[in-house]
Parts: structure tokens; sequence; C-alpha cells
């Protein structure tokens, strides 16, 4: 599962989060609702497919489909 930082960014963005203003950080965080994902902005562009399990769980959580978002993503 190979997902880039850039591609996940641009699929929260189209699919309503935000980007909260970024503190002393490196990680990137969006918020939807009651949900807020973290997206670290540094290492490879890629992101590890561990990260992408982690990310899937936590929209589903979210109420997004997991398979719908899979596909969007390209996964």
């Amino acid at each position: 599962m190979a997902l880039s930082k850039r591609a996940l960014v641009r699929w929260l963005l189209a699919h309503g989060f935000t980007e909260v203003p970024r503190r002393a950080s490196s990680h990137r965080r969006f918020r939807h609702t009651r949900t807020t994902l973290t997206v670290a902005d540094h290492g490879r562009p890629e992101l590890s497919s561990k990260h992408v399990g982690m990310l899937l769980r936590e929209l589903e959580r979210a109420g997004f489909d997991r398979e719908q978002v899979r596909r969007e993503l390209g996964l």
C-alpha cells in the first residue's frame, strides 16, 4: 500500500477536512467534525503501510466507508 502524503492531503481537503494551524512541529493536522488526523511532514514522501492502515481505521471511525476511501486513494 503506497500512498503519498500529498495525495492524502489532497483527499482530506477535498472531503471536508480543514488544516489546523501549525504549532512548532513537523506534523500537519486536519480536522473534520470531531476527528483529527495527523500527517507527518518529514521523512519519506510516502506513508508506510502501517500508517495507511491506522489512517483508514480512523477515517472509518469518523463515518467514511473504508472501501470507498481505498478506491479513491488508489489503494
